[in-house]
C-alpha cells in the first residue's frame, strides 16, 4: 500500500514532485511491490543524506540524474526505474518465488524497463509516419489538467501502472519458459528448419537465443500444420526468406494446383505464413521456396 505523506519526518520514501514521468511512476510501484507498505513524499527539492529511500531525485544512488551517470553496454542510460530494477530485481524475484530468475529478470528488463529508461533519458527515436502511445506516453497521460489534484493523478497513475508492470512481467515468465524449451528443442533444427510437435511461443525465444532458423514448422490449434518464416528481427513483420510470390492469398485448390503441395490450405499475402494439413506438406512449402529437390 502507498501512503503519501506531508511530512517529510513521517516518509521513508521520497521521489520528486511535478510532472511524473513513467520512470518515477514505474519505480514507485516496484518498491510497493518490493516493501509492501511505503510512506511517499513528492518533493521539489531534495538532498540525500542517506535516512531516506530516496529516487529519481536526491543526488544518490537510484537518481539517475546525478553526477555519476551509469550507461548500458548499448549506450542506453539509465532511469531510477532501471536502476532499481538492476539493483533490487533479484531480491524481489526471490520474493514471489519466481522460477528461472535469472532468465525472467533479463526478459524484464529487455523488452520492458529499458524502453522506460531510454524513454525518460532521450535516448529513444520513433519514426513512423503516426502516432505511437507508449507506455510512457500512457502514463504522462495521467498528469493533471488546470483544476485536478496533483497526487490524486499521481496514485491514479501508479494504479494502472501498478497492472501493467504484473502483466509485464507474467509475459516475461512465459517467455522464460519458451526460452528454456526452445533451448530444448535445438537438435530438431536441419537446413535451418525448427520442427515442433506442440506450438510454443518461440519468437523471442529464437532471437535470445540466437539460433540459425528460417523457418519453424509447429501444429495449427485449427487442424494441420503452419509453417512460418522467421523475421529479419524480433517482432519484425519482414521475414528473412519469404515464401513464393504466386503462392500470396491463395487458398485450397487453387493454392494446390499453382503449389503442387496436396494438401495446401492457405498462404498469407504477406508471404510469412503458409499451412497444410500435413507436416510433410507444411516442409514442402519450405522446400519449394528454397528449391530444395523433394525430402519426402
Amino acid at each position: 500500500m502507498i501512503k503519501l505523506v506531508n511530512n517529510i519526518l513521517e516518509a521513508d520514501f521520497i521521489t520528486h514532485a511535478g510532472n511524473f514521468h513513467a520512470d518515477d511512476v514505474f519505480s514507485t510501484v516496484f518498491l510497493e511491490k518490493l516493501y509492501d507498505d511505503i510512506k511517499l513524499i513528492r518533493l521539489n527539492e531534495y538532498k540525500s543524506d542517506k535516512t531516506k529511500f530516496a529516487y529519481d531525485i536526491g543526488d544518490g544512488e537510484f537518481d539517475h540524474h546525478s553526477s555519476q551517470v551509469k550507461i548500458r553496454k548499448n549506450k542506453i542510460h539509465y532511469s531510477s526505474f532501471g536502476l532499481l530494477w538492476h539493483k533490487l530485481g533479484m531480491k524481489y524475484l526471490k520474493k514471489i518465488n519466481i522460477e528461472n530468475k535469472q532468465e525472467v529478470f533479463e526478459i524484464f528488463d529487455d523488452l520492458f524497463v529499458i524502453q522506460i529508461d531510454a524513454f525518460d533519458n532521450g535516448d529513444y527515436n520513433l519514426d513512423s509516419p503516426f502516432n505511437i502511445y507508449t507506455v510512457s506516453k500512457l502514463i504522462e497521460l495521467f498528469r493533471p489538467l488546470k483544476n485536478e489534484d496533483e497526487n490524486t493523478c499521481f496514485l491514479l497513475s501508479v494504479k494502472v501502472a501498478s497492472l501493467i508492470f504484473d502483466q509485464v512481467l507474467k509475459d516475461a515468465i512465459k517467455k522464460a519458459e519458451s526460452v528454456k524449451k526452445i533451448k530444448a528443442s535445438k537438435s530438431k533444427i536441419k537446413d535451418k528448419i525448427l520442427i515442433l510437435d506442440e506450438f510454443i511461443p518461440y519468437e523471442y525465444a529464437l532471437f535470445k537465443c540466437n539460433l540459425d532458423v528460417d523457418f519453424v514448422i509447429y501444429p495449427s490449434n485449427r487442424g494441420g500444420y503452419i509453417a512460418h518464416t522467421v523475421p529479419i528481427s524480433y517482432e519484425s513483420f519482414t521475414p528473412k526468406i519469404p515464401f513464393k510470390k504466386e503462392w500470396a492469398g491463395l487458398r485450397d485448390e487453387k493454392l494446390q494446383i499453382i503449389s503442387g503441395i496436396k494438401t495446401a490450405k492457405f498462404c498469407h499475402k504477406n508471404l510469412f505464413l503458409a499451412t497444410a494439413e500435413t507436416k510433410e506438406d507444411a516442409l514442402m512449402f519450405i522446400y519449394k521456396t528454397l528449391n530444395i529437390i523433394d525430402k519426402h
